[in-house]
Protein backbone atom coordinates (compact mmCIF):
# COMPACT_ATOMS: atom_id res chain seq x y z
CA UNK A 1 0.00 0.00 0.00
CA UNK A 2 2.92 2.70 0.67
CA UNK A 3 4.57 2.25 -2.60
CA UNK A 4 1.37 2.90 -4.22
CA UNK A 5 0.98 6.15 -1.97
CA UNK A 6 3.87 7.27 -2.86
CA UNK A 7 3.12 6.91 -6.55
CA UNK A 8 0.00 9.01 -6.18
CA UNK A 9 1.06 12.16 -3.91
CA UNK A 10 4.70 11.81 -6.47
CA UNK A 11 2.05 12.60 -9.81
CA UNK A 12 -0.08 14.91 -8.02
CA UNK A 13 2.95 17.31 -7.32
CA UNK A 14 3.99 16.78 -10.84
CA UNK A 15 0.60 17.38 -12.42
CA UNK A 16 -0.62 20.35 -10.05
CA UNK A 17 1.20 23.26 -11.29
CA UNK A 18 0.61 22.32 -14.55
CA UNK A 19 -2.90 23.64 -13.62
CA UNK A 20 -1.78 26.71 -11.71
CA UNK A 21 0.59 27.95 -14.76
CA UNK A 22 -1.65 27.25 -17.41
CA UNK A 23 -4.42 29.55 -15.87
CA UNK A 24 -1.96 32.90 -17.13
CA UNK A 25 -1.77 35.77 -15.25
CA UNK A 26 -5.32 36.77 -15.41
CA UNK A 27 -7.73 37.44 -12.78
CA UNK A 28 -11.51 37.20 -11.78
CA UNK A 29 -13.99 39.64 -10.91
CA UNK A 30 -17.50 39.30 -9.63
CA UNK A 31 -20.19 41.07 -8.59
CA UNK A 32 -23.19 43.62 -9.97
CA UNK A 33 -23.25 46.00 -12.46
CA UNK A 34 -23.73 49.83 -11.41
CA UNK A 35 -22.64 51.64 -13.98
CA UNK A 36 -22.23 51.29 -17.91
CA UNK A 37 -20.70 53.66 -20.58
CA UNK A 38 -19.56 52.51 -24.23
CA UNK A 39 -16.06 51.85 -23.43
CA UNK A 40 -16.12 50.61 -19.84
CA UNK A 41 -18.37 49.00 -16.62
CA UNK A 42 -18.17 50.05 -13.24
CA UNK A 43 -19.08 46.73 -11.13
CA UNK A 44 -19.80 46.65 -7.04
CA UNK A 45 -17.55 43.13 -5.93
CA UNK A 46 -18.85 41.10 -3.36
CA UNK A 47 -16.75 42.04 -1.30
CA UNK A 48 -18.44 45.31 -1.60
CA UNK A 49 -15.38 47.55 -3.71
CA UNK A 50 -16.26 49.33 -6.85
CA UNK A 51 -13.79 48.45 -9.41
CA UNK A 52 -13.94 49.45 -13.06
CA UNK A 53 -13.55 46.92 -16.03
CA UNK A 54 -12.56 48.97 -19.83
CA UNK A 55 -13.54 46.66 -22.84
CA UNK A 56 -10.55 46.16 -25.64
CA UNK A 57 -11.88 45.17 -28.81
CA UNK A 58 -10.96 42.00 -28.61
CA UNK A 59 -13.09 41.39 -25.14
CA UNK A 60 -15.52 37.97 -25.40
CA UNK A 61 -18.84 38.63 -23.67
CA UNK A 62 -21.16 35.99 -22.85
CA UNK A 63 -24.81 36.10 -22.24
CA UNK A 64 -26.77 33.48 -20.21
CA UNK A 65 -23.70 31.21 -21.06
CA UNK A 66 -24.02 31.92 -25.26
CA UNK A 67 -21.56 33.98 -26.87
CA UNK A 68 -23.12 37.19 -28.21
CA UNK A 69 -20.80 39.89 -30.22
CA UNK A 70 -23.11 42.53 -29.34
CA UNK A 71 -23.98 42.01 -26.32
CA UNK A 72 -23.34 44.23 -23.41
CA UNK A 73 -23.55 43.67 -19.55
CA UNK A 74 -26.52 46.46 -18.08
CA UNK A 75 -27.38 47.67 -14.92
CA UNK A 76 -28.01 45.14 -12.36
CA UNK A 77 -27.03 42.48 -14.34
CA UNK A 78 -24.32 39.95 -12.29
CA UNK A 79 -21.32 39.02 -13.71
CA UNK A 80 -17.96 37.36 -14.19
CA UNK A 81 -15.23 38.79 -15.46
CA UNK A 82 -11.74 37.75 -16.39
CA UNK A 83 -9.57 40.65 -16.53
CA UNK A 84 -5.72 41.39 -16.68
CA UNK A 85 -3.77 44.80 -16.31
CA UNK A 86 -2.49 44.22 -19.82
CA UNK A 87 -3.09 47.29 -21.77
CA UNK A 88 -4.58 49.67 -19.22
CA UNK A 89 -6.23 52.40 -20.04
CA UNK A 90 -5.83 55.35 -17.77
CA UNK A 91 -8.75 55.75 -14.59
CA UNK A 92 -9.62 51.84 -14.91
CA UNK A 93 -8.97 49.08 -12.85
CA UNK A 94 -8.79 46.60 -15.05
CA UNK A 95 -9.22 45.32 -19.02
CA UNK A 96 -11.87 42.69 -19.42
CA UNK A 97 -10.57 39.93 -21.56
CA UNK A 98 -13.94 37.39 -21.38
CA UNK A 99 -17.47 39.21 -19.41
CA UNK A 100 -20.06 36.03 -18.32
CA UNK A 101 -22.80 38.00 -17.16
CA UNK A 102 -26.80 37.03 -16.45
CA UNK A 103 -29.80 38.95 -15.84
CA UNK A 104 -30.56 37.62 -12.34
CA UNK A 105 -34.55 36.57 -11.87
CA UNK A 106 -36.97 38.62 -10.57
CA UNK A 107 -38.79 37.26 -7.12
CA UNK A 108 -42.57 37.38 -7.15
Amino acid sequence: MKPICRVVVLASMLILPGFVWGHGDAAHVMGTVTAMEADHIVVQTTKGDSVSLAFQPKTIFQQNGIHKKDARPQVGDRLMAEVTKKGLPENRDWVATEITFGTPKKKP
